[in-house]
């Protein structure tokens, strides 16, 4: 890991920090079948499309790290320079299951960190993939009803986080 990397979370399972772009492609070789899916649906994106796009197009982008490697990337993709709206994402390896309760515990800062800057976090989440559903509804997601939606024109929930209900 390059020495001048925030660290934004530190624990014996896990570190959360600045990504760089060798994660992309140790992330996308692991990345979970669910999101496979769901960026094949949406965009047609195989996980390393997906990831180089998330990476070179976030404001903010993190690493989730265990036992020095990459197992999810998140962050928030702005829609234009000066916008207050974001597009939120997060891609992960099954690994995330072995750091699931310290992901979720912290999860909620990390959101409120991405608020500060973008009051307005939101996207679209494949109805199928129901462990991504359930992370989001305890970080409090509102979510609106199935619709079709993406390439493949399959069901989806628009969600999104606001600060402070803007």
């Amino acid at each position: 890991m390059i020495d001048t990397v925030k660290i934004y979370y530190k624990s014996k399972l896990a570190i959360v920090r600045d990504s760089v772009i060798d994660d992309v492609f140790e992330l996308a070789r692991t990345m979970r079948p669910a999101d496979k899916a769901e960026i094949w649906k949406s965009n047609h994106r195989t996980p390393e499309s997906a990831l180089v796009s998330g990476y070179t197009n976030s404001a903010i982008c993190m690493t989730i790290e265990r036992k020095e490697s990459p197992i999810a990337m998140f962050g928030a993709v702005p829609y234009a320079i000066m916008s207050r709206v974001a597009s939120v994402w997060l891609l992960a390896s099954p690994e995330l299951n072995n750091v699931q309760r310290t992901f979720i515990k912290y999860s909620r800062s990390f959101i409120d960190l991405m608020l500060s800057s973008y009051p307005i976090l939101e996207n679209y989440v494949d109805v199928e993939n129901k462990q991504s559903i359930r992370w989001l509804k305890w970080c409090s997601a509102e979510f609106g009803p199935a619709v079709i939606y993406g390439v493949e024109q399959q069901l989806f929930h628009y969600f999104r986080f606001r600060r402070n209900h803007v």
